[in-house]
């Protein structure tokens, strides 16, 4: 955890990407982390060239999800979206946690030795619930964020290449270094893969040796150990039905 611990001292977490999935790391009420995501917002794709892995590679499933979040809309002024533009956003979310993450894997090996002790109607549950976590908080929190850069979002990304499993070839690791030059901040930003019907789909991201994974992991267990599985997933269903209930709330247009 003392990795979890420095990274979330950071000013900033990086990109869109950990957005998405560090969020439920403050659903639960065990931690009261303040974080600034910093909003990939005002960077013309014509200005940085970028070097495309071939198709089908693990790394270029990473560089496809990288131009997708360059589509996501956020209006650094300030200004409210509207309705189309919260309709776009919601949608190309889904197409994301969707089509991208094996949201399924994730919950695997976070919920460690208690995933075996559920039965296939708690799995499923689980997986559901944790993908309208990840689909829901997400948005709501990227829709409200008011985080802003000093030169309004612009971050380079190096691609590192990636590297099979030794025995696994359906599983991948692959390297990305994030750069914020208005910040003088270098951050590693990987991630790793599995290969799901000729698709590779994310599992796990490491920031700087922090792991989602290690993070859920620790979370759950902890809640479980004292708790039990029930009242997890209960905190997490109460969680979900605030945030709905918030957004609703706000006045949102739904999809």
């Amino acid at each position: 955890m003392r990795y979890i611990m420095g990274l979330l001292k950071n000013k900033y977490i990086v990109g869109s990407t950990m957005m998405i999935l560090c969020t439920v790391m403050l659903l639960l009420p065990m931690y009261s982390y303040a974080i600034k995501v910093l909003p990939k917002t005002n960077v013309k794709k014509n200005q940085i060239k970028k070097r495309y892995y071939p198709k089908g590679s693990p790394t270029r499933a990473i560089q496809n999800l990288d131009d997708m979040l360059g589509d996501f809309i956020v209006k650094s002024d300030g200004r409210a979206l509207t309705a189309k533009e919260n309709r776009f956003n919601r949608q190309l979310k889904k197409k994301i946690i969707h089509g991208t993450l094996d949201v399924r894997e994730l919950s695997r090996l976070s919920l460690g030795r208690h995933w075996h002790d559920r039965s296939d109607e708690e799995k499923d549950a689980f997986v559901l619930l944790l993908t309208d976590l990840l689909e829901e908080k997400a948005l709501f929190s990227k829709e409200q964020s008011a985080a802003k850069s000093k030169d309004g979002g612009k971050y380079n990304v190096k691609y590192g290449g990636h590297k099979f499993h030794k025995t696994d070839k359906t599983r991948a690791f692959v390297r990305t270094k994030v750069i914020i030059p208005s910040e003088d901040i270098t951050l590693g930003l990987n991630y790793k893969l599995k290969k799901k019907h000729r698709e590779w789909k994310i599992y796990d991201i490491i920031v700087d040796e922090a792991s989602l994974v290690d993070n859920y992991k620790y979370q759950f267990g902890s809640i479980i150990s004292k708790k039990g599985y029930d009242d997890l997933f209960g905190r997490m269903s109460n969680v979900l039905s605030k945030i709905k209930t918030k957004r609703h709330g706000s006045n949102e247009p739904s999809q």
